[in-house]
Formats: C-alpha cells, structure tokens, sequence
C-alpha cells in the first residue's frame, strides 16, 4: 500500500470521524464505529498493514453510517478510498 492510498484511507477516516461526532447517533454506536476507527488508523502506522482486516473494517464503518443522511460524504469519501486502494467495496451490498 503505497502512500497516497494510505493518505486516502487516513482522510476518509477523519470524515467519518467528523460525521459520526456530529450527528445525533447512540452512545454505544459511536464508540463502536471509533474503535473500528482506530483500527484502521493503527494499521495504517505499522509497517506491513493487514489490508484485508482494513477492508473489513472500513466496509463495516460505511455499511453502518449508510441510513444517515449526514454520512453520506463520509461513506463516499470511504468509497474512493477502498478503491483508490484496490480493496473490494460490500457495504452498498443489500440496500
């Protein structure tokens, strides 16, 4: 993974990170998507990411910001960096 689709992926982030602070979201559904968050941001600073566990996460993050209405940057934002990153997008799967 290279630095720009790492920089990607690090500004997605900080867009759902923005969104979720400021929407009216359940306590527990903020910590939740935080914590994945971090996640993401930790592989991100280790020298051989695990891309496949940042795939999951990410897909996750969007998948349960995708019914918020004021999420939709932030899920779009996750979108080109998945595939900035050539990681497999699911979390528009089931809409």
């Amino acid at each position: 993974m290279d630095g720009t689709e790492q920089a990607a992926i690090h500004q997605a982030l900080v867009a759902v990170q923005h969104a979720v602070t400021s929407m009216t979201f359940p306590s527990c559904d903020q910590e939740d998507l935080i914590e994945a968050i971090d996640s993401v941001e930790e592989q991100l600073h280790v020298s051989h990411p695990n891309v496949a566990l940042m795939c999951r996460f990410l897909n996750s993050i969007a998948r349960s910001l995708r019914a918020q209405p004021e999420a939709r940057d932030a899920c779009l934002a996750i979108e080109d960096a998945i595939s900035k990153a050539g990681m497999p997008s699911t979390w528009q799967s089931g809409i």
